[in-house]
């Protein structure tokens, strides 16, 4: 008996991607005429005509949203941009508001202010000046 591997090593280059060529052919050729004669893979949805596209476009944008399902809309966008909806941005912002700080914190927080005073004078004077700004236009 031969052995394949001496067989192929004895083809010349061209005959061994010719052979290649030819299996993927014939597997081509046999997934085409499955799809083609098979009832279960042939394809039965027929093309829309653009006619029928543009009216389905219209009838889409047409249709009116409630209020309740605009809501909806806009906070799916944003969970698909990966921002956070109105509630979940107002929850988080109560949690870090009314996390209780500890003992540390809070004389760590006295400690900066006492040293820092002069930054807390400049923002209210800031605020005031700004506040003035507004009223004299």
């Amino acid at each position: 008996m031969i052995n394949r591997p001496v067989i192929l090593a004895s083809m010349p280059n061209w005959a061994i991607l010719l052979l290649i060529l030819l299996i993927f052919g014939v597997i081509a050729l046999g997934v085409f005429l499955v799809r083609k004669f098979a009832k279960p893979f042939r394809n039965t949805e027929k093309p829309k005509s653009e006619k029928e596209i543009a009216e389905e476009e219209v009838r889409r944008m047409t249709q009116e949203l409630d209020e309740e399902e605009y809501r909806q809309s806009e906070e799916a966008k944003k969970r698909k941009e990966g921002k956070p909806t109105e509630e979940e941005a107002r929850q988080e912002e109560l949690n870090r508001v009314l996390q209780p700080t500890s003992e540390e914190e809070a004389k760590a927080m006295n400690d900066y202010a006492a040293t820092h005073a002069e930054e807390a004078k400049n923002a209210a004077s800031a605020a005031e000046e700004a506040k003035q700004k507004s009223t004299d236009q």
